[in-house]
């Protein structure tokens, strides 16, 4: 195969495909570096925020998720104390029926 003096023995290194690797292995400049570094400090500052926010809603929540626990736990004392008052009201007024026993509910507390 004979070559003319203006050819090259390689193909034409600017076709379309050649060039897209190439822009794709190019290395950015200062300022699209900087810009992403821009981009990347600020999408962690908003993240480190989101997290802080999230945080103090979870200590929220717990805080007042053992006041409700607390709470459910004086109203269970009280509904106990209310049914042995009514069990004891019960056998004044019913002195021959038994009254309900309220061992299932010292059991369950």
């Amino acid at each position: 195969m004979c070559l003319k003096p203006s050819e090259t023995p390689f193909p034409d290194t600017q076709t379309l495909t050649m060039r897209s690797a190439s822009h794709h292995h190019r290395r950015k400049s200062k300022k699209q570096i900087h810009i992403r570094v821009l981009n990347l400090t600020r999408r962690r500052r908003l993240l480190r925020e989101e997290n802080k926010e999230m945080k103090m809603r979870n200590l929220k929540l717990l805080v007042e998720n053992q006041s409700i626990i607390l709470e459910n736990e004086a109203l269970k004392k009280k509904a106990l104390l209310l049914h042995q008052e009514n069990n004891a009201l019960f056998a004044l007024l019913h002195p021959t029926l038994s009254p309900v026993s309220t061992s299932f509910l010292l059991r369950s507390s």
